[in-house]
């Protein structure tokens, strides 16, 4: 390769930064002036926008997969190189940031060809920019797919730059060899400051292979850098001659900038970017307080123009700064500006500033932002269709050269996206602002919180596709199969696949469902709301979307759209409707719930990653992106369309949902009704109302910051299990509503439909049961709060989790001394499953210590005599209530 293209200046990608930039956020984050400044939303996606519109006809026009788009002539033609050159990373790299903001697979499937025809480079040996090229492909590749088929080219790549280390000089050499400009010298270990690009592939080859030789190399290169390359003022040299023998340093020069003792503007920006990457990676101070420098030595140089993109060099034209290559003046209307300086120097900003104090951050901040607007301005940004389908234009690639000289170039604009995406994340992904935003959209919900506390007891139905195996596949019960045993998990534990599943549709037609009966046994049971499963994991929804056919309406026989039925009897019987919706499970639409992008991330800090609930079995060729943006996001759009009085959503499975998901949803369902709450279940602290588990009871010595809900199973399944019949009888019921409700909480219990519609017999019976119950007692129940005391008694039951249940039964004998107790409007409370035997009644816990007793009335009897002393309270139960083996609940008023 001829001297005029090898020596331009090498960009390292910096792409698997957004590893540690999207761990960053986990932990810290901004600060309060960066939040007070205006929407810059607008900025980020003016730039998309563009790259969209010029990638698609750079796309669609060039589809040789051996030319990589570099840079356009004055006319505008796009020009290309090989895979040999130091720039071939930067359009899929480029690609694979559209692909992050838009989430749409057309742009990951194109980022991915252009990054496989790369994948002879990892055993090229002959430069250094080996980073540039496999870090900015494969390296954004690995982190946004985690596809592990592509560490060991990775870690070859790293091995193919380790080539080039030298341990006498501690660095990594540049070119090959290096005329110096005066035509006296060709030098045969030349280090230039772009080299500090490229370690970063050295930190993520060591995370990936375990290997600590790559770090260690890495940081000998950049102590060497620091030691050498840098001025006082931390203004660099570009080019520093080593002695391969000794490394004794022979000269310091310059190869693209304007004189042996100039600062050549991108060169600055390598440095600054570079060495905040070594902080980043080492935690050591020095690299800090150089990066810092260094970024300092750009947004305070008194030559730094307004909009903050630099001239090429700094220096030019300046006394003291004389140029050893034939240098013309005249040649230069205008000192050229280069964006591509600018653009790596924003980038770097952003990072650097989420390594510093608040106060510190403001400024770098501001410079930033300046320079996002400027590239994204009329005079930096092109027009579509023009400028070789590049996004920026006025940059520099060698003036001594006399080539790329104020034209697009490839790096320009791919640090410009990297750019923006972290300007992007500052906005939309700090978990600090997210929370911010997430705290005022909820407290605009505190009335329909505190209704959903008055309502204590609603009804859960799980019901899909899975009724019809009903917890059986080839002949084999689901526990014979793996776990979890629940019936409608059963497509994850028998490992079907998505079409073999989607087989079931056609055999779904519950001729026996009738929404009005089945509203109206909740209704009679006594229940306020009803919660049921409008997509579940296996992404089949019960309602009509016009966002996948893979629904009731559109995929079944039976073509009657359930949740719309649902929802108008809830309305006709005025109890509160809501849905459940499976966000970050989806078996069929939802590839594998982002779990290899986040194992990937993962791996590189030695963190386990859960792939619990992901199909990992036969995943959708979709990303998970694609999935939020095409599938779970407009369907939750559609349920809050079409049903304008849905009180609830129930989302579940967070799992490896991130803040900014998790977020995205709620905002969504925000805008679509404020009024409608939403279960923690939606992830990263974002939901409305606390679970403490699936059929568990919180303990007495548990509180919650928010109103909670405890849910259970009338059996031991959520959805229809053909063949567990072990239902709740009703003391077992009536224990875990009292519970709960003497706790401050809501039971929501649930229901599986058969493949028919049809609710078996005993939770019909045992519900009507109930139901009498609580038309007597619900006053105690209702609107009630938690007392002093919550249970008082004998019995004792502690219920964890389903396996318990499940394995231990249910053998409470509860006696007529346990209690049970709530208050509200001045009264308290106290209920008892049972009468005692011989009609007295001794209340323990209502003794005078607690306060004078006034009166005591038998809800459903009327005022009863009692008496009270120091041992409890004291009555008799008239017959009437003695007789009524479901028990009674008193109305106690204390003075």
């Amino acid at each position: 390769m001829h001297i005029g293209i090898e020596l331009y200046d090498k960009p390292n990608d910096n792409m698997i930064i957004h590893r540690h930039r999207l761990l960053m956020l986990f932990f810290a984050f901004l600060f309060c002036p960066f939040w007070a400044s205006a929407d810059t939303s607008d900025m980020v996606k003016r730039g998309f926008d563009l790259a969209e519109q010029q990638y698609e006809r750079l796309y669609k026009h060039h589809t040789d997969l051996r030319k990589y788009p570099r840079s356009a002539d004055a006319q505008g033609n796009t020009s290309f190189t090989d895979i040999h050159d130091w720039t071939g990373g930067f359009w899929p790299g480029s690609l694979w940031y559209v692909f992050e903001y838009t989430g749409a697979d057309k742009w990951r499937d194109a980022a991915m060809k252009w990054t496989k025809s790369l994948e002879n480079n990892q055993f090229n040996t002959s430069h250094h920019d080996i980073g540039f090229v496999m870090n900015c492909s494969y390296g954004n590749a690995y982190r946004l797919t985690g596809d592990t088929t592509f560490k060991p080219i990775l870690i070859q790549s790293a091995k193919s730059l380790l080539t080039r280390f030298n341990p006498k000089v501690g660095a990594i050499k540049s070119w090959n060899t290096f005329p110096s400009w005066d035509g006296k010298h060709t030098y045969q270990f030349p280090v230039i400051i772009d080299n500090m690009m490229n370690l970063e592939l050295l930190f993520l080859a060591s995370k990936l292979s375990g290997d600590p030789v790559y770090r260690n190399v890495a940081i000998q290169h950049a102590e060497t850098t620091l030691k050498h390359q840098y001025r006082p003022d931390f203004s660099s040299y570009h080019v520093i001659n080593y002695d391969p023998n000794t490394g004794a340093v022979l000269s310091k020069e310059t190869a693209q900038g304007f004189s042996d003792n100039s600062a050549w503007a991108r060169g600055q920006a390598w440095g600054l970017y570079g060495f905040t990457v070594m902080y980043r990676e080492t935690k050591d101070p020095k690299y800090l307080t150089a990066a810092v420098k260094m970024a300092d030595f750009y947004t305070q140089h008194p030559r730094l123009p307004a909009d903050k993109v630099p001239l090429w060099d700094f220096d030019v034209d300046q006394p003291g700064f004389v140029p050893n290559w034939d240098y013309h003046k005249t040649d230069f209307q205008d000192i050229p500006r280069d964006a591509s300086a600018a653009a790596v120097t924003a980038s770097a900003l952003l990072e650097l500033v989420d390594y510093l104090e608040p106060e510190q951050q403001q400024a770098y901040l501001d410079v930033a932002e300046k320079i996002l607007r400027s590239l994204g301005s009329e005079r930096y940004s092109s027009k579509v269709g023009e400028n070789g389908f590049f996004l920026l234009k006025h940059s520099v690639g060698s003036i001594p050269h006399k080539g790329e000289i104020d034209v697009p170039l490839v790096y320009a604009d791919y640090y410009y996206l990297e750019a923006l995406t972290r300007w992007n994340d500052r906005i939309h992904q700090s978990t600090a602002s997210l929370m911010q935003a997430w705290k005022t959209m909820n407290a605009h919900k505190a009335k329909a919180l505190a209704d959903f506390q008055q309502q204590k007891f609603g009804l859960f139905i799980h019901w899909g596709l899975y009724a019809i195996p009903g917890g059986i596949w080839d002949g084999k019960k689901i526990e014979d199969l793996g776990s979890p045993s629940v019936a409608e998990w059963i497509q994850l534990v028998a490992k079907i696949p998505r079409a073999t599943y989607a087989e079931l549709a056609p055999k779904f037609n519950p001729q026996a469902f009738d929404a009005d009966k089945m509203v109206k046994m909740a209704k009679d049971a006594g229940m306020k709301y009803l919660v049921v499963t409008s997509k579940h994991h296996d992404g089949f929804a019960l309602f009509d979307s016009r966002v996948s056919s893979f629904n009731v309406v559109q995929a079944t026989p039976y073509q009657r759209d359930i949740i719309q039925e649902l929802y108008e009897a809830c309305l006709r019987h005025q109890l509160d409707f809501g849905v459940y919706y499976s966000h970050n499970i989806d078996w069929r639409d939802g590839s594998d719930a982002q779990y290899a992008v986040t194992k990937a991330r993962n791996d590189l800090i030695n963190a386990k990653t859960d792939a619990f609930g992901a199909n990992r079995w036969d995943p959708s060729a979709n990303s998970f992106a694609a999935y939020l943006n095409e599938k779970a996001i407009p369907q939750v759009q559609e349920i809050l369309q079409r049903f304008p009085k849905l009180k609830y959503i129930w989302f579940d499975m967070p799992g490896l949902m991130t803040a900014e998901q998790s977020f995205r949803f709620y905002k969504t369902v925000y805008e679509g009704n404020p009024n409608v709450i939403v279960s923690e279940r939606i992830g990263n602290g974002m939901g409305d109302y606390a679970i403490p588990g699936d059929n568990r009871i919180p303990a007495t010595m548990e509180t919650f910051a928010k109103p909670w809900e405890a849910i259970g199973t009338f059996n031991h399944s959520w959805g229809y299990k053909s063949y567990d019949h072990d239902w709740k009888e009703v003391d077992e019921l009536r224990y875990w509503l009292l519970e709960i409700v003497s706790k401050g909480g809501n039971y929501m219990l649930n229901i599986g439909p058969d493949a028919q519609g049809q609710v078996v017999p005993e939770v019909k019976r045992n519900l009507g049961v109930l139901g009498r119950w609580l038309r007597t007692n619900g006053e105690a129940v209702y609107g009630s709060s938690p007392w002093i005391i919550q249970h008082d008694g004998p019995t004792t039951v502690q219920i964890t989790d389903t396996e318990q249940r499940e394995r231990e039964g249910f053998h409470a004998k509860f006696t007529a001394l346990d209690f049970w107790f709530t208050q509200k409007n001045g009264f308290v409370y106290a209920m008892a499953l049972h009468p005692p035997a011989d009609a007295q009644v001794k209340v323990p816990a209502i003794h005078t210590g607690q306060g004078k007793v006034t009166s005591v009335e038998i809800l459903g009897f009327g005022k009863v005599d009692f008496g009270q002393d120091d041992k409890g309270l004291h009555l008799q139960l008239p017959k009437q209530v003695q007789d009524n083996t479901l028990g009674y609940a008193l109305k106690i008023k204390f003075a």
